[in-house]
């Protein structure tokens, strides 16, 4: 097998994140979600290539940071509250 290609279809570590194709599995859901608004929009072309913009920008932003990043920015930045089992943010005891 051609070793360029190989590291493309294992992964390395028992720890890698998911993948969809070349992005992480929350980038690839990200990317989707534009493209099915596109979808129910009527502009399929348009959203694959804002979709990718969106998707390349995500992956950028995470580009360094932990795991979970995704969650802890929606944890501490969405209002709704989503996350029924983790406290809230101001009751929280650090122990150490």
């Amino acid at each position: 097998m051609d070793e360029q290609h190989y590291h493309l279809m294992v992964p390395r570590r028992l720890d890698d994140p998911p993948k969809f194709l070349f992005w992480d599995f929350d980038v690839a859901i990200v990317f989707m979600g534009v493209v099915m608004l596109g979808i129910l929009a009527g502009f399929f072309l348009t959203s694959i290539v804002i979709g990718m913009l969106v998707g390349y920008l995500v992956q950028k932003a995470k580009a360094g940071q932990q795991k979970g990043y995704g969650v802890h920015f929606l944890y501490w930045h969405l209002p709704i509250p989503m996350f029924k089992r983790t406290p809230p943010s101001c009751d929280r005891v650090f122990l150490g």
